[in-house]
C-alpha cells in the first residue's frame, strides 16, 4: 500500500495504528504500537495533534470507544519513514486538506439574505 500525498485523511492502517497507540497509552501498556512509535522516534503527542484533525475517529466520543474496545492489532503503517517524516507527511495532508476546503468555500459562497 503506497503513501499518497494527495490523500487528505488518515489511511485505515494509519488510523488503526494510532488507535492502538492510544489504547496502549490509556491502559499504561507498552505494546507493539508503543514500541514501534518509540523505535521510529514518533512522538505520540505531536502525532496526535495533527492526526485528530485528519480523523474524527480520534476525537471526543470516539476516544472513549477506543478505551473500552480491545486493542486493535496493527503494524507500523509508514514503511521506511521515521517519526519526523511521518509528522511532516501528516501536516502536509492537513495543509492540503485546508487549502482544498478554502478553495471550495471560495467557489461556493453562501448567500445570506
Amino acid at each position: 500500500m503506497g503513501i499518497s500525498a494527495m490523500h487528505h485523511h488518515l489511511r485505515l492502517d494509519e488510523e488503526a495504528f494510532l488507535q492502538a497507540l492510544l489504547w496502549e497509552e490509556s491502559h499504561l501498556q507498552r505494546g507493539p504500537a508503543t514500541r514501534a512509535a518509540s523505535e521510529h522516534g514518533l512522538s505520540t503527542l505531536r502525532c496526535l495533534e495533527v492526526a485528530n484533525r485528519l480523523s474524527p475517529n480520534l476525537q471526543g466520543h470516539a476516544l472513549a470507544q477506543i478505551y473500552d474496545n480491545p486493542c486493535p492489532a496493527t503494524e507500523w503503517p509508514w514503511p521506511g519513514l521515521m517519526g519526523a517524516d511521518v509528522l511532516q507527511l501528516l501536516w502536509d495532508r492537513l495543509s492540503s486538506k485546508n487549502k482544498n476546503q478554502a478553495i471550495t468555500a471560495a467557489s461556493n459562497p453562501r448567500v445570506s439574505d
